[in-house]
């Protein structure tokens, strides 16, 4: 409970910041759960990445983060977030976002290839996240002021139960691995219209 207040006071204090930062656009936003376990896969690798997805959903969101999107690491620690140390590996990260998908919340993951194990063990549906934002020279380069920044929320899609275990083999974990990263190609820009 604590850890869900931590979240909703980030979304509530970075939410009009960010919107008031940058032309945030969303759609589909009313296809993320109000309630409930959900992983929502970010493909976005900015350094910004993690205060859109918090601004542009109506749910406190926990963000578990790596690379680019992880840099800001203790202030994502501090709004109940989390960033996977560069160069270590993340395995109270990991220990982390499966007590928050177990606890029925909202985690999206940016920059993070690897989210199979805390998948399967929890069996929380998936949701892609497709951010269309102006290019920067670098991922640790956040979009200029006023930038225009679209939101794609995709479906909401379930785990298939074969791959769903309490101790899942490195088999599974690669299996959901794999699913994911589907989904994820399938919902890249050029895979859906826009209009305005």
């Amino acid at each position: 409970m604590i850890k869900t207040t931590r979240a909703a006071h980030a979304r509530n204090l970075i939410g009009p910041l960010i919107r008031s930062t940058y032309r945030i656009t969303v759609h589909d936003v009313d296809s993320v759960p109000a309630s409930g376990a959900v992983v929502l896969v970010c493909d976005w690798p900015n350094i910004a990445a993690p205060t859109v997805v918090k601004a542009a959903l109506g749910r406190p969101v926990h963000v578990w983060a790596a690379g680019p999107a992880a840099l800001p690491g203790p202030l994502l620690s501090v709004t109940g977030d989390l960033a996977v140390p560069e160069g270590r590996p993340g395995v109270r990260v990991l220990r982390d976002a499966v007590r928050y998908l177990d606890e029925g919340e909202a985690v999206a993951v940016c920059g993070v290839d690897d989210v199979g194990y805390a998948i399967a063990v929890t069996g929380a549906p998936v949701q892609t996240i497709m951010i269309d934002a102006p290019a920067t020279k670098r991922p640790t380069d956040p979009p200029s002021r006023k930038a225009s920044i679209t939101v794609q929320v995709g479906p909401l899609r379930y785990l298939p139960e074969r791959l769903h275990s309490s101790q899942p083999t490195r088999n599974e974990v690669r299996a959901v691995n794999e699913w994911v990263r589907q989904l994820t190609t399938d919902a890249r820009p050029g895979r859906f219209e826009v209009t305005g």
